[in-house]
This record gives C-alpha cells, structure tokens and sequence, in this order.
C-alpha cells in the first residue's frame, strides 16, 4: 500500500498544476507565518515596553525604610533587585542655588529599559544600560543653565560635592511628565550618605525595583501585599509610551492588511489550480475506477497524494516565512530592538491553520469531485459545469471568512470586508455575464473580428465571467497594496510633517509669557499657541469619590488617574481637536455654571458622558465643572493636547503656568540656548529624537511591505497562469474550429486579441472599482488615516491590466498558429 501511493504521488509530482499548487500553498503559508511571527515577538515587546515605563517589572514605593519582614521576604527570592530613592534639596555651584529633584540610583538600575544621555547640552542623544558612579552626577540641562556652569564642573549637594559629566536626557521610570517644576540631577545611591541630606524627619521616596520570572515576581507581590503600610504601595503600568507604541500597532495592522491581500491571491491560485488538477485527472481516475480500484484505496489515491503535497507546502512555507520576517525586521531596523522577545508557538499554529483552510475550503471541493468521479467520465472530462457550485461556494465562503478574520483580528472589521468582498464578487458575476450578453446582442452590426469576439466570450461566458473576476482580484490587490501604502504615508506625514514642533517650553510664568512668544514671532519660529497649566486631579464623577467610581470592580480605569493633570482652557479648539459629542465652549454665551471638555479616550474609559459632573483637586482647592462635550485628540501631532479643556474664567486666581512647543531646525538649534538664557525659569524640552524615529516609521514599513509585495506579486503570476491552463482547451477548441473552417491564422489572432483586450480592460474596471471601496473600509477604520485618490493604482487597473492580459493571451496564442486543428482537437 505505502509503495502504491508513494509511486502516485512521484508520478503526480510531474504535473505543473500540482507545482503550482504547492508554491500557491506555500504563499500562504509564507505570509501568514511570518507577520504572526512578527506580531507575537511585536506583542511581547510591547508588553517589555510597559514594564520598561516602572524600569522594572514591579516597584514597592515607600516613604519609608521597609520593615524586616518585608525585607525577610524580598531576601527569599532569587530576583533582580534595585533600589532609587527620590528626595527635593537646593543644590549649589559659583554662589547660585536651584531646587532640584535628586534621585539616587543603585550600579543596577534600571532593570529594564535605557536611560537617555547626552556628552554635551543639546548635543547627540544616545542610551546606556546603568546610572552614574560614584562621585559623579547626571543633570537636566536646565542645571547648567540655571547655574551657569557647563559639563566637567562641580555642583554642590547638601554637604558634599560632584562634578557633572552628563546630560540625564530621558529616564524610563519618570513618566513623560513635562510638567514637573524642579530639574533632575542623578547621583549613585551610595553617595547620598556624604550629602548628609536625608535626615529623620526628612521627605523622600524610596523605589524598590524587582525583575525576573513573572511567578516569582506575582509570589513576591502576594506575599507582601498583606504586610504594607499606609504610606507603602505597589506602582503599576498598563501602557507604554503612548505615542510610539500605538504608531508601532499601527504600522503592524497595516502589515497585517498587506499580507492578507498575499493570503488572499495564494487562495485564488490554490483554487484554480486545483480545479485545473481536478480536470487533468478525472481520465486518469475514471479509468482506475473502470480497473477496480475503489473504496479507501480510491480516496486514498487522491487524498494522499494532496496530504503530501500540503505538509511539503507548509514546510517550505514555514522555512520561507522565517526568512521572509528576518527580512522584514532587517527593513525596520531602526524602528524595533535588535534582540526581540523570541517568539511563542502561537504563530506556528496560525501559519499551518491558514495553509490548512486554503486546502480545505479552495482546493477541496474540486478534489471531492474527484472521488465521486464515474466511469463514464472516460468518454466525457469534467467541466466546471459538473461542480455543484453551491459546495464550492459555501466553502470558500468559509475559507474567506476565516482568512480576512485571521489577517484582521477584528470581528467587526472582517464582517465588513467579507460582506463587501462578497456582494461585490455576486454583483460582478451577474454583471459581467450581462455586459457580455448585452454587447454580443449589440455586436451583430460590428466589424467580423469584434462579432466573432464577442460570440466566443457569450459562448464561454460563465468561464469568462470567472477568469474576469480572477484577473479582478489580482489587479485590485495590487492596486490595494500600493493605495493603503501611499494612504499611509499620507496619513503619516500629516500628523507629522517636517515642521513639526521639536522642543516643548514649559513653566513660562505669566510674567514670561509675552515676552516668550514675542522673541518666537522675531525669528520666525513655527510654534503652537501659549496654553495656560493648572495642575489637577480627577477626584470624583458625579459625587462619587475616583477611588470608588473607578476601581477594577466597576470596569472603570484610565492610567491618567494615577499622577496630576494638566488642566487648560480657552475659547480656541486646538488643533487637530474635533468635537464629537456636544458643544464647545461659546464666549458670546454667559455661563452661570463651570463647563468642561473631555477627551473621548479617558471619556470612554471612565463612562463620563454629557452633563456628568466631575470634581477636581487642585491644592487644596476643590472644584466642580459640568461635562459639555466630548473630543478626539490626535496625540501623535507633537503638540500640546489635552485631556480636559475648561471655559475661560473657571480657573482664575489658581497657581498658573504656560506650556507651548516650537520648531527649531538644524540652523536654528543653537539658539536653543539664547532661549534658555532669557527664560531661565522655563523648562526645554527637546523630542526631536523621538520624532525623527517615529517619522522613519512609515519609510521603514514601506521597505517592509515590498518584502510582503513580491508574494503578491509570486500569487499573480500563479494564477495567470492557472488561467491559461484552464482557457487552453477551449481556445484551442475554438481555434480547431476556425482552423476546420479555412480561417487564417492572422484573423483568429485579430479575433483573440480583441477577446483579451475586452477581458482586460473589464477586469481593470472592476479591480479599480473594488480597491476605492475597500480601501476606504481600510484608511477610514484600520489605519486611521483619510482616503486620497491615487492616480497609481488608476493606472495600474485601467491601463496596465488590459495591456498585460493583452500581452499575455498574444504569446499563449502565438503556439496555436502552427499547430493543426486536428492536435488542437487531441490536446483538449
């Protein structure tokens, strides 16, 4: 038995259809394996990234020493530990003081994450793994400027004093905030003994940071939980930096949308090929049937050898597919880490599920004809007519739903772009198949090379219908690829442009707060409107205190809880702010209440809605604001966005800051520092860093995408060849007939090559007229960006696809034309 099939399946290895099958296999394959690869080891540093925000992977803060016990029970475990303690003090140098924020750091920290330096003040900015040593500090460069001394002096703090060596540019545990009032020296822990600064009595923070297996981590949190004090608590994160990891999702979703197009082709091809397969071998089946094979060994037959074709398909589909994401992280080189989180089995099993679906749901239904193959098959081969195109459409059906869901992840999105797909695939059918019965009728005037056309095609019609339709699916994935791309981009570059603001300007007093955007308009620098900051926290919705109205028993949680706000107001909706529920801040209106905008994102997560009453503490004041509308925020815009926005007046007579960003570039830059010099109080913050990793973002996918491109590209050509595989036999039939008949060879040739050129350019129309409709669904709900006309993909549709398949039917028929009608007979 093992040496029957095993002699079949070499045999069936010579047909083209079964190659073809196990490249389209592969595709699919390929694909899939490789951006599921990416997206779990993408998954996992983003949730690296999350911890990275606390430096650990938890972090016990006390105001305190720990108890023994406490410390008893941190000694059992075998984990990385590291300790920071945080403490305010004057610090000193050539007569000058400032208040500073010192934070101590242990040799180890951080644990996880970088720090952020620099050797010289707003000079290149580049990462290392530890904190300063002994007997050196690291400080904000607003130190040096308030000071007035520069890189290589010595500042003193408490009773003890250090020379500075470093710019402290970016730390992974202090949280992005830009509001805070006092700069940041870092010194090594063990140099706060010679400061004598802490005292008993003395105000300070300590952190103790824990990193290693998530078990002993989860054991060491429930074993002190129930020993912590008033003043002890555990810090959590829920998100990483806000601004990059959701550009980084973003640009995974779109490689997600890209490869699904891959996926999609390779399931056309692996569908045309099989029914290629299915009529190549009935002959041969019917007449093993008439020999007495039958029953398992029948099945077996044509089951095994598919069995064998698939798994060889979706090894060299894994190999392929672990190459091809080694490509892809190669182009995103800049944009993630070099050493990822190794990966879990997940994306094995969602690689070799999607080849098995493609099997099952495109190429078994034609495969199942073949079992249920009668003899008399021998005298008549099988023809798409014969299949029960009811099965085969309820399991491509399947096979679709389940691949747009497995490149989506989204129920709701996969449920739109199958409906989409779907209706606009019945519709074309019905519509081709009238297009070409109504120029057939219409065509009996016509020139003979145009009528003889168009008979052909009516003739043909339910297999052109389909080879339409196919050609369609190729050109609009194509088509799709390079409009989501360019919509992409697009989207990108508005959010942000080449302008956008580099450096933020904070705590500008209100006596700074003319001169400062006076000096800006002098030199011509782009910059945002000045914004006034009150610091705040949420306290209570609608009477009830946050700690009960948010809590994990009410689903209710926003991670902007957990620190001060930063509270504004004005009359002017700043940019890229849209109302989307309400109504915004009216000054010709008096207001005898206080009225409040919110962001939609904290909105959504605490369940706040319109007319909701919300309280603020700010000090020791309390203050209470009616919710009036809701707002979306583009927080990747680079300049200042807030979550609550309130009407003018509500927040006078309160401690008030002013906060703007500007744009400096290269040839500006070193005016960076005539700005410090001026506004001495101010706190400059420079991003350009970030934003220039974020702006390569959509240049690196770019590079990305080619890689997913090429399998488009690979799945196309497989099915235009599936297709002249299929169309062979009745041009060559067609041809005989013509042949039989005295036709020359140059008028069939002008008849074909009018059929082709009609085909193509049909299908172009409805592959263009597919890609503007999914595109949209695309740009408007994966990608977040704006539909713009691309004058490429209208090219490639209305130009480009009827050229080629014009191209392509011109050297399939050239081999017809010395071939006589009676081999043309045979071959079919």
């Amino acid at each position: 038995m093992f040496l029957f099939y095993s002699k079949f399946i070499r045999r069936q290895w010579r047909l083209p259809t079964v190659r073809l099958f196990c490249i389209a296999i592969s595709i699919a394959c390929a694909v899939t394996f490789s951006i599921s690869l990416i997206g779990d080891r993408l998954e996992r540093l983003f949730k690296k990234q999350a911890k990275e925000v606390l430096a650990a992977d938890l972090v016990l803060q006390s105001t305190t020493d720990l108890s023994q016990v406490q410390l008893e029970i941190i000694e059992k475990f075998e984990i990385q530990k590291a300790l920071t303690i945080n403490f305010q003090t004057m610090s000193s140098a050539n007569g000058s003081f400032v208040l500073s924020s010192v934070k101590a750091v242990s040799g180890n920290y951080p644990l996880l994450g970088q720090l952020q330096i620099s050797n010289e003040i707003y000079g290149q900015v580049f990462s290392i793994d530890n904190g300063p040593p002994t007997g050196e500090v690291w400080v904000e460069d607003r130190v040096l400027n308030e000071l007035a001394i520069n890189l290589g002096d010595y500042i003193e703090i408490g009773e003890s004093s250090f020379k500075i060596t470093r710019i402290l540019v970016y730390e992974p545990d202090r949280g992005g905030n830009f509001y805070s009032f006092t700069p940041r020296i870092m010194m090594h822990l063990d140099d706060v003994v010679k400061t004598k600064v802490i005292q008993p009595g003395s105000r300070y923070k300590k952190r103790y940071l824990f990193a290693g297996n998530n078990q002993e981590i989860k054991k060491l949190s429930l074993l002190i939980k129930p020993t912590l004090q008033l003043n002890q608590e555990f810090i959590t994160v829920d998100s990483a930096n806000q601004t990059l990891s959701s550009t980084l999702k973003r640009a995974y979703q779109f490689l997600n949308v890209t490869a699904l197009v891959a996926i999609l082709l390779g399931a056309v091809a692996a569908a045309l090929v099989s029914f290629q397969y299915a009529k190549e071998t009935t002959y041969q089946y019917a007449v093993l049937r008439c020999l007495g094979l039958q029953g398992k060994r029948m099945i077996g037959s044509i089951v095994a050898p598919f069995i064998a074709y698939t798994v060889i398909s979706i090894i060299a589909g894994l190999i392929i597919g672990t190459l091809t994401h080694f490509l892809i992280l190669k182009s995103l080189d800049e944009l993630v880490p070099k050493e990822l989180p190794a990966p879990g089995v997940m994306p094995f099993i969602i690689g070799i599920v999607t080849s098995l679906i493609v099997v099952l749901s495109f190429a078994g239904p034609f495969l199942y004809k073949l079992i249920k193959t009668p003899p008399k098959s021998l005298l008549k081969k099988i023809d798409l007519q014969e299949q029960n195109l009811f099965i085969v459409s309820f399991f491509m059906f399947f096979g679709l739903t389940a691949l747009v869901f497995i490149g989506t992840q989204e129920l709701l999105m996969s449920f739109k772009i199958i409906i989409v797909l779907v209706t606009f695939i019945t519709l074309a059918y019905l519509f081709i198949k009238l297009f070409i019965w109504g120029f057939a009728k219409r065509s009996q005037s016509a020139k003979a090379n145009k009528k003889l056309s168009f008979r052909m095609i009516k003739a043909n019609r339910r297999i052109i219908s389909l080879q339409i339709i196919a050609i369609s699916i190729t050109f609009f994935s194509l088509a799709l690829i390079s409009t989501v791309r360019d919509d992409l981009l697009s989207s990108w570059q508005s959010k942000v442009p080449d302008n956008a603001p580099n450096i933020f300007a904070i705590n500008l007093f209100e006596t700074d707060k003319d001169n400062f955007i006076d000096y800006l308009n002098e030199n011509e620098y782009v910059h945002s409107p000045m914004y006034p900051i009150v610091r705040g926290r949420l306290s209570a919705v609608n009477n009830i205190p946050i700690k009960e109205y948010a809590s994990k028993e009410t689903n209710r949680q926003d991670e902007s809880l957990d620190r001060d706000l930063a509270l504004t107001w004005g009359f002017d909706l700043p940019k890229d702010n849209v109302i989307i529920e309400g109504v915004w801040h009216d000054k010709s209106k008096q207001q005898s209440v206080n009225t409040v905008s919110v962001e939609e994102g904290i909105a959504q997560n605490l369940d706040i809605k319109i007319g909701d009453i919300l309280e603020f503490t700010i000090d020791t004041e309390k203050l209470e604001a009616i919710v009036t509308s809701l707002r979306s925020v583009e927080w990747e815009s680079f300049t200042p966005n807030f979550y609550m926005i309130f009407y003018p007046g509500v927040l006078d007579e309160l401690p008030t800051t002013y906060i703007a960003s500007l744009r400096l570039d290269e040839q500006q830059r070193p005016n960076l520092k005539n700005l410090v010099t001026m506004f001495p109080s101010a706190t400059f913050f420079d991003v350009d860093f970030l934003l220039k990793r974020i702006r390569g973002i959509a240049q690196q996918i770019s590079l990305a995408v080619e890689t997913i491109l090429y399998f488009s590209l690979f799945a196309s050509v497989v099915i235009f060849i599936s297709i002249e595989m299929i169309l062979r036999h009745h041009r060559n039939y067609s041809t005989a007939i013509y042949k039989a008949i005295g036709t020359k060879i140059n008028q069939i040739q002008k008849i074909f090559r009018a059929q082709f050129l009609i085909i193509g350019f049909i299908a172009g129309i409805f592959a263009y007229l597919m890609n503007i409709i999914i595109s949209y669904i695309i740009t408007a709900y994966i990608i977040d960006g704006n539909y713009i006309f691309n004058l490429k993909t209208f090219i490639l549709c209305m130009i480009i696809a009827p050229i080629l398949v014009l191209v392509a039917g011109y050297f399939s028929i050239n081999r017809i034309s010395h071939i006589s009608a009676r081999q043309l007979l045979q071959e079919r």
